[in-house]
């Protein structure tokens, strides 16, 4: 979906996000014959690529730590482009870890060991991010627009596996979503799974964990060999 596009949809009146939501799911995207796929390395980087310098779109708070797989640049570099276009006032986006060169373990993380994970700031207030940091703003201070359009622009990729968030965020967000009109309330299930459902982490993809108040982590498909 070009940013065009996105933008005249955020005007628009609440109408079914279809083929788009379809698209942007990971079940659909591994499926659909693009060649994604959820079996990627877990424990070392291949070719891995650092994400490049670009203070106006995005800020990098170690950059020794940000090396990744190609799909995770790509990711960040084009919900960073897709974030400036439609929130040109928004701070930039604030990117912690992803991975050492060659991947493996990574001081402070279960994860983060073969370029698929990344650390993404989140929006507080009027759009606010803070350089060279996680804050750890209360819930009631979320943009919760601003972040839901980070989350929707890095769906829009079709390379998102999993997010991870605190549950009171994402209770925040997903009500934002459909009091907007942004989702209908079946499709608002699809993307923020309610936790006390069977095999919720299953299904879905925005989902919760402990100490992830302050940042987004999201985890990237991965191109098949």
């Amino acid at each position: 979906m070009s940013p065009l596009l996105f933008a005249l949809h955020l005007t628009a009146a609440a109408q079914s996000m279809g083929p788009w939501l379809d698209a942007a799911l990971p079940a659909a995207s591994s499926d659909s014959g693009e060649g994604l796929t959820v079996d990627c390395p877990e424990n070392h980087l291949s070719g891995g690529v650092r994400l490049p310098p670009a203070p106006d779109l995005y800020r990098i708070i170690d950059a020794d730590r940000t090396w990744g797989r190609p799909e995770m640049i790509e990711l960040i570099t084009r919900t960073a482009e897709e974030m400036a276009w439609l929130r040109p006032h928004a701070g930039p986006i604030i990117v912690g870890d992803i991975s050492r060169r060659y991947g493996g373990l990574l001081d402070g993380h279960k994860s983060h060991r073969a370029g698929v994970d990344a650390d993404l700031g989140l929006y507080w207030g009027n759009g606010r991010t803070q350089v060279g940091g996680f804050p750890n703003g209360k819930p009631d201070d979320l943009d919760v627009e601003t972040t839901w359009l980070l989350i929707r622009s890095m769906l829009d990729t079709g390379l998102v596996e999993r997010i991870l968030l605190d549950q009171a965020l994402i209770d925040r967000l997903k009500r934002y979503t459909i009091l907007s009109g942004e989702l209908s309330r079946d499709e608002a299930e699809r993307i923020f799974p309610e936790p006390n459902q069977r095999h919720w982490t299953d299904i879905g993809i925005v989902h919760h964990v402990p100490n992830h108040r302050e940042h987004i982590h999201v985890r990237v498909l991965c191109y098949a060999d």
